[in-house]
């Protein structure tokens, strides 16, 4: 494999002493090589991101790159990085994962990707996806990592990567995203829990917006409509309750839009034949602005008719 490391050399110093930029024609004048070996070694120098291009109209003009250290760049994020070579052996290992699994520098670099995945976080799949990685397809994965009796979830990147001297390599990048898998864990919990509470109370129960749509009904309400709940989200409480394409006389949500307080109607509904209770309560965002209401509603036919 050609090389080109003094010419590659040679265009980076000009660069340097040009920080203007300078043009394929420039370069080849100043260093007296042909245009088209120029600008193939540019093509190198711009895939390895030792220069930077723009155009300007028909010119392009290279200018030196503004590149961290490797280390610095590998140590700045909270991340796990890791590079390997085009043997799947560790050249360069970023200080936090050299923390979070305990070991020295040297007892990783130049060793295989093989050992590491057993020995240490015992995920084959990374060996698995480097190889596949360092053929071109870029791979991800999501797995759990027990370590001192604690679970962690990492998510990892494997990505096909092209270094400095033109050789193929896998870069790793480990996020460790145990936060935010807690925290969806717990929010399912609630979720599920309000879900739960929202469904085991007698009481029908229907959130609508502005609009009249509902948002969710409990699975009382759906059962006095013959319903499930999920036939309920979507339709218009006054098509579902009176059988009707506009809000209903006596319509609670009305009067709390208007008064932005609670409001309680007795109704007689002959389309359901049922007396019922309806107590609609205001929903508010942070502003102050109303975005629908909750629904509490009672069949009171049995107690209407002891009354007559």
């Amino acid at each position: 494999m050609e090389s080109y490391q003094e010419e590659l050399a040679q265009i980076k110093t000009i660069l340097k002493n040009n920080p203007k930029g300078m043009t394929v024609s420039d370069i080849a004048h100043e260093i007296h090589i042909n245009r088209n070996s120029v600008a193939k070694y540019l093509d190198i120098l711009l895939i390895s991101g030792h220069v930077e291009m723009v155009t300007f109209g028909p010119a392009k003009v290279f200018f030196p790159s503004s590149r961290i250290p490797l280390t610095a760049l590998l140590n700045s994020t909270h991340d796990f990085i890791v590079l390997l070579n085009r043997e799947l052996k560790f050249f360069q290992v970023s200080e936090n994962l050299l923390k979070f699994i305990e070991i020295q520098r040297s007892e990783i670099i130049g060793r295989p990707i093989q050992t590491f995945a057993v020995s240490f976080f015992e995920i084959p799949e990374l060996a698995q996806n480097a190889k596949k990685a360092l053929e071109g397809a870029e791979q991800s994965i999501e797995k759990q990592y027990i370590k001192n009796k604690q679970l962690f979830y990492l998510w990892i990147k494997h990505i096909p990567t092209t270094f400095d001297d033109g050789e193929p390599g896998v870069t790793l990048v480990i996020e460790d995203i145990t936060d935010r898998k807690q925290n969806e864990e717990k929010m399912k919990r609630s979720i599920h829990e309000w879900e739960t509470t929202f469904n085991s109370i007698s009481d029908m129960i229907f959130i609508q917006d502005n609009d009249f749509f509902i948002l969710r009904a409990n699975r009382s309400f759906a059962e006095f409509l013959h319903r499930t709940p999920e036939e309920c989200v979507g339709k218009k409480c006054h098509q579902l309750l009176h059988n009707l394409n506009n809000s209903h006389s006596s319509c609670p949500c009305q009067q709390v839009q208007k008064t932005k307080k609670t409001a309680t109607v007795e109704i007689y509904e002959p389309h359901l034949g049922r007396y019922l209770e309806i107590t609609a309560s205001p929903i508010f965002t942070d502003s102050g602005e109303i975005t629908g209401s909750v629904h509490i509603m009672k069949d009171i036919t049995e107690r209407k008719r002891k009354e007559v």
